[in-house]
């Protein structure tokens, strides 16, 4: 079984003022890695040390999202972002079998 989890985000590329492109065919995706084999995953601390690492991933690959965006709309593609990042996670984790983010 592996012991890490990718997260693959696409930040929204700025088209104009406020128009966004999610799904730009030239946009790279960032991966971050999420180690967890040293965590018990049996146990309530393990589960929620994993979704703390999930979490500080899901910030670190979303970072720049909604750059090119005003503030508030740059907040709103972080927070969309990182929404995104937890589902396809749980997707990943309910087909290894692992405890769900809660």
């Amino acid at each position: 079984m592996t012991m890490t989890l990718m997260i693959a985000t696409l930040a929204a590329a700025a088209l104009g003022p406020g128009i966004a492109n999610p799904l730009d065919p030239a946009a790279e995706p960032t991966h971050v890695a999420v180690f967890y084999a040293d965590l018990d995953l049996g146990s309530a601390a393990g589960q929620t040390a994993l979704h703390r690492r999930i979490a500080r991933a899901a910030d670190e690959a979303c970072v720049n999202a909604g750059d090119g965006f005003d503030f508030p709309r740059a907040m709103h593609e972080q927070h969309v972002c990182r929404a995104r990042a937890a589902l396809g996670t749980e997707t990943v984790l309910a087909a290894r079998g692992l405890p769900m983010l809660h």
